[in-house]
């Protein structure tokens, strides 16, 4: 029997989370977003991130010439994710 995964989106775009990595795109595309998370704060019983780290990146890892396209910071994960969105956007 076959599963198939089912990964969360937003505005589109597939979200996959590892530890303190975020990859928001779609493989199959030319470019994805990774977000780093950098710091997070504690809220009541929550960590709420403070600090993230955004890069644009080719999804063909033989086309080195592209690595690091664009990035920047943030201080919020949804000021993150759309600055992602609009750069994958444009991108693709």
């Amino acid at each position: 029997m076959e599963t198939k995964q089912k990964f969360y989106t937003y505005k589109g775009y597939h979200l996959v989370r590892n530890k303190r990595e975020i990859y928001y795109g779609n493989m199959s595309d030319e470019f994805v977003a990774k977000i780093d998370v950098q710091s997070t704060r504690r809220v009541k019983d929550l960590d709420v991130t403070n600090k993230v780290k955004i890069q644009l990146l080719p999804t063909d890892t033989d086309n080195l010439d592209l690595a690091n396209i664009r990035t920047t910071s943030r201080e919020s994960l949804y000021e993150a994710l759309e600055v992602a969105h609009d750069w994958l956007e444009k991108a693709n």
